[in-house]
């Protein structure tokens, strides 16, 4: 029993997420235990002395419902498994069981539950949504999405890059990351959970998280308006920053990712095609009724001397300029082909800076900056008995 203990506590150990608050070492001590300490969840031994933990499980069903137990047990037959549920457990190991089987074991249940009181994230901080839209290719919208979410990242964020660009998502080529799973992998699970959304990310070495478009443009059509809600749902409580890359488009998609967004940055530069575009963009969420306080004008690739300059853009489509980037191809360009950030690769350049600029302003307009995980899903309370 005692190294049973030992190989759980080892296993889960490195996991920001959970926390074992105590072990009991048979029934009885575990029912008491859980009265005192009130964990999330129970890890609950099939078999232990004084009171085995199918009538201990039987016990804390009754008299702490709101407690979910997962029992643990070297038999696999299904009579067991049976057993197990109709004393009150939510789920059932079979030893020996790897890391990865016990924390997505543990993260699942907790999930269900808290999926069932969605009064217990009325008052919790949630992340803030940022989406990078614009109504044309090459305005680089994607190089400022990527920029940005890397500076976050950088100064202890926790951040999420979502490249929404279905069909011909960049974010893996701009930061040099493989592709080797993509969104595409959660559009084919049985269910979108927090911890089926986190086998699927790509870390980046900054700190940044990636959920990567598909590799092909023909799997675009597999990621619904649904899937990307689910996803949301499930990464909300634990970003601080969720951060879109969206084609040039309006369609169902876009604008399931827009109406869940706390700011769209609304990518622009001074060429004439562009700012139509833009215009007609702007025409078209105003037209639909869209939350016209939640746009936010960037103008990238500023140059001077070219007929039009940031006094004409605002004029011409009546909309200040949220943030200004200037144009230096070299070095915007370098860190394109390099993979690299160049927030991170040249921060004393003019580009960074005014990246890192408009960091500051949304890291200061952000009343839940200090989040970090939810209160609720940064301590899952984890006692063992065995």
């Amino acid at each position: 029993m005692d190294e049973l203990r030992s190989n759980v506590r080892r296993m889960l150990n490195n996991q920001d997420n959970i926390r074992i608050v105590g072990e009991a070492r048979d029934g009885r001590e575990t029912i008491q235990m859980v009265q005192e300490l009130q964990p999330h969840i129970v890890l609950m031994d099939i078999n232990m002395p004084e009171l085995d933990g199918l009538k201990a499980t039987e016990i804390l069903a009754k008299d702490f419902p709101n407690i979910q137990t997962v029992i643990m047990s070297i038999q696999s037959e299904q009579e067991y498994f049976r057993r197990a549920m109709k004393a009150g457990a939510k789920d059932f190991l079979v030893k020996p069981f790897s890391t990865s089987d016990l924390v997505d074991t543990i993260q699942n249940v907790f999930n269900r539950w808290l999926k069932d009181r969605p009064e217990l994230f009325a008052n919790e901080p949630r992340a803030e949504i940022l989406t990078f839209f614009a109504t044309k290719g090459g305005v680089g919208k994607t190089t400022l999405a990527v920029n940005l979410a890397a500076s976050l990242a950088s100064r202890g964020k926790k951040i999420l890059l979502i490249d929404a660009s279905l069909q011909f998502g960049d974010v893996a080529i701009t930061l040099n990351q493989p592709a080797k799973k993509t969104i595409t992998n959660l559009a084919e699970a049985p269910e979108i959970t927090l911890a089926e959304v986190e086998k699927n990310l790509i870390k980046h070495e900054c700190g940044l998280d990636l959920l990567l478009a598909p590799k092909e443009p023909a799997l675009a059509e597999m990621v619904k308006s649904e899937h990307l809600l689910k996803i949301l749902d499930a990464v909300t409580p634990v970003y601080q920053y969720i951060i879109f890359d969206t084609p040039p488009n309006i369609t169902e998609k876009e604008l399931a990712i827009l109406d869940r967004s706390n700011l769209v940055l609304l990518v622009a530069t001074l060429e004439i095609s562009s700012l139509k575009n833009t215009k007609i963009c702007l025409k078209t969420f105003n037209d639909i009724n869209f939350d016209m306080s939640k746009i936010k004008l960037i103008l990238n690739k500023e140059i001077p001397n070219v007929g039009i300059g940031k006094q004409d853009l605002e004029a011409g489509l009546a909309i200040p300029v949220y943030a200004t980037v200037p144009m230096e191809s070299e070095i915007a360009q370098r860190s394109l082909n390099q993979g690299e950030a160049f927030v991170l690769k040249s921060p004393t350049s003019a580009i960074a800076r005014s990246i890192i600029a408009m960091a500051d302003s949304i890291v200061g307009g952000d009343k839940t900056q200090e989040t970090g995980k939810s209160a609720i899903l940064k301590i899952k309370d984890l006692l063992f008995g065995s």
